[in-house]
């Protein structure tokens, strides 16, 4: 069984989930629950891909404080199986920080990011990375990541190197990588706030981005069809109802699934139906990264391993 060397970079921190018990109404405390636990779009994507199992060698590069929530974290990754060759401490920063806050319906209503410590994966800082980057099958990075580290990455892998925008504010981040050949994950608030204009649905954000020198996306819009930019053309790809449970990660799952499939060699268009069906694992699960979008990763595996085409 040939090994597939998978390098996730960017985002690994924790992630505080509030979620009110009734209607949530702003500018007063409302009643629920809160959660901690291990957060990060690069982290949670190196996760569903490790607990997919082997051929995939899934490794982290990141940067950690020297703090407790940094020990916390690392000890997550090692356990989850995710390689720590490149994971970072520093004692000059803190461990980053999300904080996010839901409706009774899963639906988020509120988020903060302290996430400071992301600016130091400077080009530099991550020169090391060269030997990694040329053995990598895929390599994926979120906008997490300064805009310059992210042009230097897609100078590196170029056509290997996919990208999400993680949220409107850091959405400009990757455009240069997209438009160098780097493949786009990106929701539909994102892909407005790139192109400067409102885009009712996602097949309009898609064209937005093509207009724009994009050449490859894919590009969600919550629960209604999302549009895959493949090749100057624009397709839309149904999203099956789901009952919603928590929507964090959703989006994670949807790339780990996509990704899993690209790197057993399947065209982008069989790949992000099983990113789909992943997310949807995530949306349903008690936890988004469960076991469930994990088993479904897992079936995907074998599937991909299977087909002729590989």
């Amino acid at each position: 069984m040939s090994r597939i060397a998978i390098l996730a970079i960017g985002g690994c921190h924790r992630d505080l989930v509030g979620r009110t018990a009734g209607r949530f109404e702003p500018g007063t405390s409302c009643p629920g629950r809160v959660a901690e636990r291990p957060g990060g779009v690069a982290r949670n994507v190196a996760a569903l891909l490790a607990a997919a199992g082997p051929p995939l060698a899934v490794q982290l590069a990141t940067l950690l404080g020297a703090d407790p929530a940094g020990d916390w974290l690392a000890a997550h990754l090692a356990a989850a199986g995710i390689g720590t060759d490149h994971l970072m401490r520093d004692p000059a920063v803190a461990t980053g920080t999300y904080v996010a806050l839901h409706d009774q319906d899963g639906e988020l209503v509120a988020a903060l990011s302290d996430l400071s410590v992301y600016d130091r994966l400077t080009p530099d800082r991550l020169a090391p990375l060269a030997p990694a980057l040329a053995e990598a099958s895929l390599v994926f990075a979120d906008a997490n990541l300064p805009a310059e580290t992210l042009a230097a990455l897609a100078a590196a892998a170029g056509p290997r190197l996919a990208v999400d925008a993680v949220s409107r504010a850091k959405a400009p981040r990757v455009l240069a990588p997209a438009r160098a050949g780097a493949l786009l994950f990106v929701n539909r608030p994102s892909a407005e706030a790139l192109a400067g204009a409102p885009c009712p649905t996602a097949a309009e954000a898609a064209a937005a981005l093509r207009s724009m020198g994009v050449a490859r996306a894919v590009v969600t819009a919550g629960p209604q069809p999302l549009a895959l930019l493949l090749d100057g053309e624009i397709h839309a790809v149904a999203v099956p109802p789901t009952p919603v449970v928590d929507v964090t990660g959703a989006g994670d799952a949807l790339i780990a699934g996509t990704l899993l499939s690209l790197a057993h060699g399947r065209g982008l268009a069989d790949a992000v139906g099983v990113g789909v069906e992943a997310a949807g694992a995530a949306l349903a699960a008690t936890g988004a990264l469960s076991a469930l979008p994990a088993s479904v990763l897992r079936r995907a595996r074998d599937v991909a391993m299977k087909a002729p085409d590989r």
